[in-house]
């Protein structure tokens, strides 16, 4: 019994000086060389309030905002939980399809299922019965090879909404309004990452 509870103590000091905001995995207290009673006092802990499950083996030590009355827990979106699994994993993700589209303004699709492309292993986090992160592995190694994290989005963007989507004038404003953003070098170097007519398009637009 005094082993359980040094563990438990172990397991909330750790967290406690991680501080609050912090996403953690249940493999982060494997020092303490008891997987089983770990998963245990983290679900109690999930049940008192003191932490939050995100997701299977994905936990969060919440951020709180104070209101008039009570404090609120401020939970991390699920682009943050993507790339601290990212992280953990020590793999690269990159935003794209219609996610990549909608970080850019260029598609008003609200993104329940947030996508990525990845280096690492496929697989799917569900955050509940209506959000989802989906990690697709790509052997693409040119993806990962951008300079410039816009033109990468840009491209990812490009290749999923397809040419005639950017055959409107007040779409190719706005890819003009994102590209300014681009340094020249920067641009003169990622340009020739994406496919043929995708890079065309965005010339055109640089040009234009």
């Amino acid at each position: 019994m005094k082993e359980c509870r040094n563990i438990e103590s172990s397991i909330r000091d750790i967290i406690m000086g991680w501080g609050r905001g912090r996403i953690f995995f249940l493999d982060d207290f494997a020092s303490l060389n008891d997987p089983v009673s770990v998963r245990q006092f983290l679900c109690g802990m999930v049940e008192e309030g003191f932490i939050v499950r995100l997701a299977r083996g994905i936990y969060c030590y919440p951020r709180l905002s104070a209101g008039e009355y009570s404090s609120k827990m401020m939970l991390p979106d699920e682009e943050t939980i993507a790339y601290a699994l990212a992280e953990k994993e020590n793999v690269r993700i990159i935003p794209y399809g219609d996610q990549a589209a909608a970080r850019l303004g260029l598609s008003s699709i609200v993104v329940s299922n947030h996508k990525y492309l990845t280096d690492g292993s496929p697989r799917v986090i569900n955050l509940s019965a209506t959000k989802k992160i989906h990690f697709n592995h790509t052997s693409e190694v040119k993806m990962f090879a951008y300079r410039n994290e816009t033109m990468q989005l840009l491209s990812s963007a490009i290749r999923v909404l397809g040419k005639e989507h950017f055959d409107n004038e007040t779409v190719r404003r706005r890819v003009r309004e994102i590209l300014r953003d681009v340094p020249e070098s920067e641009f003169s170097e990622d340009i020739t990452l994406p496919p043929a007519w995708v890079g065309k398009i965005m010339t055109d637009i640089w040009n234009g």
